[in-house]
């Protein structure tokens, strides 16, 4: 496999929750799997499914049981979770060059960077800020597959 794509944790929770981005979740996994395009992210995304899968079954979304088998669904995922100084250094760069509140988010980018792939995101606000100036990185609410997938469906 030498083709990457960085996808944040909003994408992989949405497959797991009911949420506005799921088909699209569902749909832009199907096709990196389908093209065997390997899924990779900051070390970051792991500490997030888990925060997310609290936070739902404090909201009342999800019971225990559900959270611990989504839970299990999303770590079993094949992902190369990344982490290096100079990955964490790129990512501070990032969120000044770009005036990001956090460096989470650009932990992402300094990934999608080094892997020299797309980065999407379910986090239109953060697209929104980035785009113009890092044209890799893609919102999840535009993907569309290419037609020929959609016929089969």
């Amino acid at each position: 496999m030498t083709s990457w794509a960085v996808c944040d944790s909003g994408i992989l929770i949405a497959t797991v929750l009911e949420e506005p981005l799921t088909v699209k979740a569902d749909l832009l996994l199907s096709y990196l799997d389908g093209r065997d395009i390997g899924l990779a992210a900051p070390v970051l995304l792991r500490y997030e499914i888990i925060a997310a899968m609290r936070k739902s079954v404090y909201r009342g979304i999800l019971t225990q049981d559900d959270a611990i088998r989504s839970r299990e669904v999303l770590l079993a995922r094949t992902i190369r979770v990344m982490i290096s100084d100079n990955l964490l250094r790129r990512a501070l760069t990032f969120a000044s060059e770009l005036n990001l509140p956090t460096a989470y988010d650009s932990q992402y980018l300094a990934v999608a960077e080094h892997l020299r792939c797309d980065f999407w995101t379910a986090d239109q606000r953060l697209f929104n800020v980035v785009s113009d100036k890092l044209p890799w990185v893609q919102w999840l609410g535009d993907f569309e597959p290419p037609q020929a997938e959609r016929d089969d469906q």
